[in-house]
């Protein structure tokens, strides 16, 4: 990611490159922004939660990383493509990306286009496992 941002002119702090390794470590978990925070932070004990917010914010408008809310907090992720996040009974969240999947996706954005005229930027699907259906 470091090179990512050095290829779009951003200029390389200390803090933002704890942040882009931050990112790659626990970005997969899909970590909540206090997570990211108190993780960079660890390393960083003068970063401010507005340093990190705003350089967050910075890497989502340069297409680095993606976002979505769930139960209420800001979740972070490194994969910022189509791909649908399902939630585990545990509150775990990982990302599904079978080749099929994917194309019944694309399908439903189309669809949205041609049916509703409503050209989809990015589509974000959040399915969340029944505890009591997932034995």
């Amino acid at each position: 990611m470091e090179e990512r941002l050095r290829a779009l002119g951003v200029k390389l702090t200390p803090q933002r490159v704890e942040l882009s390794k931050t990112i790659k470590e626990i970005g997969i978990r899909h970590p909540s922004f206090n997570e990211v925070y108190k993780a960079v932070k660890a390393k960083h004990p003068s970063i401010s939660r507005s340093t990190v917010h705003y350089n967050l914010k910075s890497m989502i408008e340069l297409g680095l990383i993606g976002s979505f809310s769930y139960r209420g907090e800001t979740r972070y992720e490194t994969n910022p493509a189509l791909h649908i996040n399902l939630a585990e009974p545990d509150g775990r969240i990982r990302d599904i990306k079978k080749e099929e999947v994917m194309k019944y996706l694309q399908e439903i954005i189309k669809l949205i286009d041609d049916e509703e005229g409503i050209h989809v930027r990015r589509l974000i699907i959040l399915a969340e496992i029944d505890a009591a259906r997932s034995f």
